[in-house]
């Protein structure tokens, strides 16, 4: 499991399976350590993107709308973060990123739980 299941940017760390990562707020964030979510929402004193004056800025819109299918996520989860708090947005997120039938954690790109 990350230590942190969240990034600034409104991505969900709990549903990445990268291995050398545990999550885009930690000490260890796999290579992302250049992360301009995270150094500007640290400059700026805000816990997401989605408080900042400027959002949604030029360089996340952008991010949000890449090739990476994950990154899609990001602007109906700040959305929901505004909107309901990080608390409740993350146990949605727990919820929606784990198996019904096992519990499992599923990641972004699993078709299905390895249950079955």
């Amino acid at each position: 499991m990350k230590q942190a299941n969240y990034g600034p940017c409104g991505l969900y760390c709990g549903a990445c399976g990268a291995g050398d990562c545990d999550g885009c707020l930690s000490s260890n964030f796999g290579g992302l350590e250049g992360c301009k979510f995270r150094q500007c929402t640290e400059s700026k004193g805000i816990e997401f993107c989605c408080f900042c004056d400027d959002f949604p800025c030029k360089e996340l819109t952008e991010f949000m709308n890449d090739e990476w299918p994950h990154h899609w996520t990001m602007e109906p989860n700040l959305a929901y973060i505004k909107d309901n708090g990080k608390e409740k947005w993350l146990q949605a997120q727990k919820q929606e990123w784990s198996c019904t039938s096992c519990g499992a954690e599923i990641r972004w790109y699993q078709k299905r739980c390895k249950c079955g």
